[in-house]
């Protein structure tokens, strides 16, 4: 700093004038800079709307940054020192905000590569909800009995993530038991009037009922059929009500774990 004051004190009027109007003239440029750049923003569609405001203020930083830089050359000022303090203020900056910069760069990575949408119902390890907003730092769940959930990015892209929606549908698989005198025919049959009973279950792909093991007590059976993702959680609990009076109706029964004892 020393150094660079006893450089300005040196100058001559008509230098430092000079340097004046190049950092004014850098400013103009800049301006104009931003200008087009935020038309290009808007007519960008791939670009998130969300990452708008953060590109510019970074473009706006390091533009400002060049100006300064261009009219400190002219000045004759050494930039070294000026680039060394940038170094070590953007270092302190950087430790001192590293769970927010880690934040950060999910939510840019999240917009980005968009691995769910508003409205999707998502679940990671620690989580599971709708997501209703993404923003930069945090991403705006509401939970299934209505918690609202604000999660940080960086959990989101960093652990494992399952998108219930995005494809579309969605498979039931729920399970069932019937007793041994039940043949899985006439179990299935009983299943398959269940599944009609219910409105919103997908004909394509087909529902299966399956024989999933032989129990101690009962058949193990798995029915499985496809609903619309938005549906799912009104089909399941409904299918499962279904069922209890489609087997009723067709004599199947539902057993429970008993102990048969046989005395001779």
């Amino acid at each position: 700093m020393e150094q660079t004051l006893f450089v300005l004190q040196g100058l001559p009027l008509e230098r430092i004038l000079i340097g004046m109007a190049v950092l004014v003239l850098c400013l103009v440029v800049s301006r104009i800079l931003m200008k087009l750049f935020a038309r290009f923003l808007n007519r960008a569609k791939q670009i998130d709307p969300s990452l708008h405001s953060m590109l510019r203020a970074a473009l706006r930083f390091v533009l400002y940054f060049i100006s300064i830089l261009f009219a400190a050359n002219v000045l004759g000022i050494p930039i070294n020192s000026f680039l060394a303090l940038f170094s070590v203020i953007g270092l302190a900056v950087s430790l001192a905000v590293q769970g927010v910069l880690n934040n950060l760069a999910g939510g840019i990575i999240i917009l980005a590569s968009k691995p769910f949408s508003l409205g999707d119902y998502i679940e990671t390890d620690a989580v599971a909800g709708t997501v209703k907003e993404i923003g930069i730092l945090h991403t705006r769940m509401i939970s299934v009995d209505g918690k609202m959930i604000f999660v940080p990015n960086n959990l989101l892209y960093t652990s494992k993530l399952v998108n219930y929606t995005s494809s579309g549908a969605r498979r039931i698989d729920l399970n069932l038991s019937a007793a041994y005198h039940n043949p899985p025919e006439q179990v299935r049959t009983a299943a398959m009037e269940a599944v009609a009973a219910v409105p919103g279950i997908l004909t394509d792909p087909a529902p299966q009922l399956l024989v999933e093991a032989y129990g101690d007590s009962a058949i193990q059976y798995t029915l499985r059929c496809w609903v619309h993702s938005m549906d799912y959680t009104d089909a399941r609990y409904a299918l499962n009500e279904a069922v209890y009076g489609a087997f009723a109706k067709n004599n199947v029964e539902m057993t429970y774990p008993h102990i048969n004892v046989h005395m001779n």
